[in-house]
């Protein structure tokens, strides 16, 4: 869709300048009742992104996102506007930081076939969880109280609580198999949430998505 600028504005006026502030800044009249806080556009670090940690994300993933709102936030889903208007709003927020002037997306972040989902595997997953660190955020029972709790903080120095793991709702990036992996992969930028590429193989991520399949207790 051609950009429309003057239709983007608008747009962002009458639907989003509430919770992230007519600069776009995080700083809507809405924002202080908000927990987390909207996202600061203007700094252009956006945790949902199937790009790896530190990248911009791709026009496509601002357009889901917009589309499906962010689960456990204040975020909602703006699938009823026309896929037009969502892309108008994509080109708007893009004019909101000097980022997606200088920088360009990296590519996505690849996500092989999963292997067959075995007892074997998940066990090995739940190895990994505790191997990898995981568990001194999310805790021993996955519920986002680990020992590192009191620390945890976002970009901004506000504190914050890890995911609770048993509740599939709660997952940002989405609860299917291949949501899990990329996160794991591309990290939550502005989050203590880092991207494990360099640190579990992919027969490992695997593995881990499995078992973190395993402990939600909440219906799909």
């Amino acid at each position: 869709v051609p950009p429309d600028p003057a239709r983007g504005a608008y747009l962002y006026r009458t639907r989003c300048a509430v919770c992230h502030g007519a600069a776009g800044d995080g700083r809507g009249p809405a924002s202080v009742q908000m927990h987390p806080p909207p996202r600061d556009l203007v700094e252009g670090e956006f945790r949902l992104r199937t790009t790896p940690s530190g990248s911009l994300p791709r026009p496509e993933d601002l357009f889901r996102t917009l589309t499906r709102g962010i689960r456990g936030t204040a975020m909602p889903p703006f699938a009823g506007l026309p896929s037009e208007d969502r892309w108008q709003l994509v080109y708007y927020v893009q004019s909101l930081s000097p980022r997606f002037e200088e920088e360009a997306p990296e590519a996505p972040v690849e996500i092989p076939p999963p292997p067959r989902r075995t007892p074997e595997l998940v066990e090995r997953g739940r190895l990994v969880y505790v191997a990898a660190g995981c568990v001194q955020c999310h805790g021993t029972d996955a519920r986002g109280d680990g020992e590192a709790t009191p620390t945890l903080k976002d970009s901004k120095g506000r504190p914050m609580r890890a995911a609770d793991l048993t509740r599939r709702w709660k997952l940002k990036g989405g609860s299917r198999p291949e949501d899990i992996y990329r996160t794991f992969h591309t990290g939550l930028d502005g989050t203590p949430m880092p991207s494990y590429t360099d640190v579990l193989s992919e027969r490992d991520s695997w593995a881990l998505v499995y078992y973190v399949e395993s402990l939600f207790l909440d219906a799909p």
